[in-house]
């Protein structure tokens, strides 16, 4: 048996101000991709060939071009194409959360399917692998045979879930049976700041897709919590259950309400994880802890959900504060490729004065820095220590009390290795600001205190203030009175 792979993540932030483009996505094709699919041991153990197309990871960025897209679908169908008449079926990772300029439709994902369809017709079984945080459609399901997304948020299940996947495709091939993924709409769209599973309802949630799953002819349950940050009729939350074969397609789809109902019966319960706090509270309560070290997110300016990291206006009410109390603050990082240049002229131990900020709306306004260089470094690409993807120069201010990472490129600090990459000891700080919404795991484990600090930017957390205009309505908790 033959297969064909490729994949695709990209999530579409309609609040940042660039587009993304090709150079913007981490590219592999041919069998350098497989790596990437994590289960190519899986398929080979089972006696089926893989043939490779591309792998193409955007991460969460602005919306894309169609010339950026256009490529990678191409690369995609050029594949298809060429093999379809030894294929045995096709195996995707499609995030879901992709918009993109000038396309039918808005949704890259849902238009690359359509498109190896119409090549191949129905008969050829696709297993898709997604992020919770995509979205799902009634159609999109049609489209698909095996559609199964992570269960944790954060994602520490991504290898997990890619396995799961892949081994319920294998069972599929093997025993050639036609099934169909069904449906169920939830009408809540919220930010993943407010839906984590280690905190109800998500953790409950997902206790009951496992209690769906070990029910005869219920091969998978998936919830997807949807795409806050971008206005399509595609976006909200969504149940997918797949049975094991034809005759449970009734138990399925009523297995698929029954989760969304429970889901939409606990939509007071989602809330925000943690400790969440306006801007000015947030700064006063981790000056105030004894506890060490304070990560506190910059959650308005979450990389991880496509804003660019570009904004100052947190820093600027740390830079107010007139007394630091002894207190050692890491702020990781402001992404300004000007002000980078112009510091990566000077050398380690320079006393430097510069503008640090972009300018591109009132979250980005330029404030004067007067500083000593104390570090530079590279930017590694998160989940991989090895891969750079820019450059990283550390100021320190404030009689050394302040220590600003200026890095030229998007960025998020998720990871240990990313700080050691910069050339800072995270260990040497008792407060870190970080460009994210809810903690990522390695963050956490080291965390004395927490704090998710709900400024204002491309990632707002409050979602009910966003002016939608194309999602379904009504839509909870934008239309909160109509519940």
């Amino acid at each position: 048996m033959k297969i064909l792979v490729g994949s695709f993540n990209a999530e579409s932030n309609m609040f940042t101000p660039e587009n993304e483009k090709l150079d913007d996505f981490i590219l592999f094709y041919g069998n350098e991709m497989l790596d990437y699919m994590h289960s190519k041991d899986l398929f080979e153990t089972a006696g089926i060939d893989i043939i490779p197309t591309i792998y193409a990871n955007g991460s969460a960025r602005g919306y894309i071009e169609k010339k950026a897209f256009d490529h990678i679908c191409d690369t995609i169908m050029e594949g298809v194409k060429k093999h379809k008449k030894e294929l045995d079926g096709i195996f995707l990772f499609l995030h879901g959360a992709s918009h993109v300029i000038d396309l039918y439709g808005d949704s890259g994902e849902h238009h690359i399917l359509e498109k190896i369809r119409e090549e191949v017709g129905y008969d050829m079984p696709i297993a898709v692998t997604m992020d919770p945080h995509g979205n799902v459609t009634k159609r999109f399901t049609e489209l698909a045979n095996i559609i199964r997304c992570y269960r944790e948020s954060p994602h520490t299940d991504i290898v997990e879930t890619h396995r799961i996947t892949a081994k319920l495709f294998i069972e599929l091939l093997k025993n050639k049976r036609r099934i169909q993924p069904q449906y169920a709409r939830v009408s809540i769209l919220i930010g993943g700041e407010r839906c984590v599973s280690f905190e109800s309802p998500l953790l409950d949630i997902n206790k009951k897709l496992d209690e769906c799953e070990k029910r005869e002819g219920i091969m998978s349950a998936s919830y997807h919590v949807g795409f806050a940050w971008a206005d399509s009729p595609a976006c909200c939350a969504a149940v997918v259950v797949v049975p094991t074969e034809e005759k449970y397609q009734r138990l399925a789809g009523l297995t698929a309400k029954e989760i969304a109902d429970y889901a939409f019966s606990r939509r007071e319960d989602f809330h925000f994880t943690g400790n969440a706090l306006d801007p000015m509270e947030a700064i006063e309560e981790a000056f105030m802890t004894d506890k060490r070290p304070v990560i506190v997110s910059d959650a308005g300016d979450n990389c991880t959900a496509g804003a660019l990291g570009y904004n100052t206006i947190f820093l600027k009410h740390i830079l107010a504060k007139k007394e630091y109390s002894g207190k050692k603050i890491l702020f990781a990082a402001i992404r300004d490729a000007e002000a980078y240049k112009y510091l990566e002229k000077n050398k380690n131990d320079d006393f430097v004065t510069f503008s640090l900020g972009v300018n591109i709306d009132n979250n980005s306004i330029p404030v004067e820095i007067s500083g000593t260089i104390k570090a530079r470094g590279i930017i590694t690409q998160r989940g991989n220590l090895s891969q750079k993807t820019g450059n990283a120069i550390t100021v320190s201010v404030n009689n050394g009390a302040l220590d600003i990472i200026i890095i030229d490129c998007y960025n998020a600090y998720t990871e240990l290795h990313q700080f050691s990459a910069a050339n800072i000891n995270w260990k040497n700080y008792d407060i870190i600001v970080v460009k994210m919404g809810y903690i990522f795991p390695e963050l956490k484990e080291i965390a004395g205190h927490t704090i998710m600090a709900l400024t204002p930017g491309a990632t707002d957390q409050h979602t009910e203030n966003i002016p939608y205009k194309l999602i379904f309505r009504p839509m909870y908790p934008v239309d909160k009175i109509f519940y």
